[in-house]
């Protein structure tokens, strides 16, 4: 499938914090219609890149080039899951999909497409954690599907969070037929293993800079691994994917 969008570019994006920067000099180029994973150990920037290509932060320095014809509107371009969703108003879970502009049956379709239709009544604050999560996961497909795939991202932070293996393949999946139709896509995660046989592309972060972008295997070195989480392991190769084995929890 040839995918006709263009690519998100960042160029030298930098983020401002207290002490250190939350990200420096990031320069990289992102393409839709693939899965890219957003990789890095605790504290490297992934939720900071990602609050900076939602919207919700403003570059201390930097640009971000969206493409030509890109909507002016934030809001017509990108769909975000952000880590923490506050939300303590007894709304069912089809009505807190609905709140993506979305009508009922559009709202069960997404819940049902992750697998929780049979909670769909049920009142959001009573769901378990991992529930919540994939109601607002719902949701921001909700969004996502309304933008134009031409132009339209969905930035996901620790989506496969509190979640079991049945639960994060529906998300998986989810992610990837968005992919498939040309919207860029980008997840952070820390269930590598989870994450990397669905991911095409890896963008790597330590220390709020671009450590590498690239294959999996090419990325996940052992002296990576050794250097950013501190263990001794590498990347195996296998049909559809890969994954990563560790050999010690002392780099």
């Amino acid at each position: 499938m040839t995918i006709t969008g263009a690519a998100l570019t960042l160029r030298a994006v930098s983020l401002s914090g207290p002490g250190q920067p939350r990200l420096k000099d990031l320069s990289v180029t992102l393409p839709r219609g693939q899965r890219l994973l957003l990789a890095g150990p605790n504290g490297a920037g992934k939720s900071s890149l990602l609050d900076v290509l939602s919207g919700d932060v403003v570059l201390s320095a930097g640009t971000l080039h969206w493409g030509p014809g890109a909507p002016p509107r934030w809001a017509d371009r990108r769909a975000y899951l952000p880590q923490r969703n506050a939300l303590a108003h007894p709304f069912s879970a089809a009505q807190v999909v609905a709140l993506a502009g979305v009508g009922t049956s559009d709202a069960l379709d997404h819940l049902e497409e992750l697998g929780i239709k049979d909670w769909a009544e049920q009142p959001y604050p009573t769901l378990s954690g991992g529930l919540r999560r994939l109601v607002h996961m719902a949701r921001v497909l909700a969004q996502l599907d309304r933008l134009v795939p031409e132009y339209g991202w969905g930035f996901f932070d620790e989506p496969l969070a509190n979640l079991d293996w049945r639960y994060a393949g529906r998300v998986l999946n989810a992610l990837e037929r968005r992919a498939a139709a040309g919207y860029g896509i980008l997840l952070a995660a820390h269930e590598l293993n989870l994450a990397l046989p669905w991911a095409e592309q890896v963008l790597l972060l330590a220390g709020g800079q671009g450590e590498a972008f690239g294959a999996p295997a090419a990325v996940f070195t052992p002296e990576r691994l050794a250097a950013h989480w501190g263990v001794r392991g590498h990347f195996e190769a296998r049909e559809g994917g890969g994954r990563l084995l560790l050999d010690s929890l002392e780099p």
